[in-house]
């Protein structure tokens, strides 16, 4: 990245933490997520989720975190698995990581209120936040699939490493993955660094924005 181009994303990423931080937000609408859609497909997903013991995983979780947002979305953002604070109120990406990814949408005219659906390979938080195992994910595999048939979004985001690598079947690094557009069940897949991981190492945020500029363009 050129010198006057990355002191140019520098720029715009303070202003939009700024303004973040002013509290000056959008007003929308009541969010369309699948909790306020009774009936629906993704509803019964949800629920098939909540009583699923398919895995190990049950057995100690608090909450279930199928995903949510709205139907027919722009872009459906695809993680790993839930964390502590998903855990604890069954919604996806509410912790600090969560808010990071707020951020990323909202920069590119995105929000998951009204144009995104954001979920997990995996519905249930592994102990201490540990990769999953094979047999979870495949477990936990087919409520994805369907997820994705339901909403056809026009474009999936992966986050970190293992989203990535389950939708495409390979085995390297999310440093080696991103930077390509590939393909699941018909729809462009865009993968790029996790926030978490972006938070621990600001270096990834250049990375990360021409991902997000790369989706912004497809999405158009």
């Amino acid at each position: 990245m050129k010198n006057e181009t990355l002191e140019a994303y520098w720029d715009l990423l303070n202003l939009f933490e700024d303004y973040l931080e002013l509290g000056i937000r959008r007003e929308h609408g009541r969010p369309r997520t699948l909790h306020v859609q009774p009936g629906n497909g993704l509803t019964r997903i949800a629920e098939e989720v909540r009583e699923c013991t398919r895995c190990s995983l049950h057995a100690g979780r608090n909450h279930t975190v199928p995903g949510a947002g709205v139907s027919g979305p722009a872009v459906m953002v695809i993680g790993e698995g839930p964390g502590g604070e998903e855990d604890r109120t069954g919604q996806p990406f509410v912790g600090r990581a969560g808010k990071y990814l707020d951020k990323w949408l909202n920069a590119i005219g995105l929000d998951r209120n009204t144009n995104c659906f954001i979920g997990n390979v995996i519905k249930c938080r592994p102990p201490g936040n540990r990769d999953p195992l094979p047999e979870e994910t495949s477990a936990c595999l087919p409520y994805l699939e369907r997820q994705v048939d339901l909403l056809k979004p026009k474009v999936i985001l992966t986050v970190g490493r293992i989203a990535i690598q389950v939708l495409t079947g390979k085995s390297a690094g999310i440093g080696a993955l991103r930077g390509s557009t590939y393909e699941y069940r018909g729809i462009p897949v865009i993968p790029t660094y996790h926030p978490s991981g972006v938070l621990r190492n600001p270096e990834y945020r250049a990375p990360v924005w021409e991902d997000l500029k790369r989706l912004k363009e497809l999405i158009s």
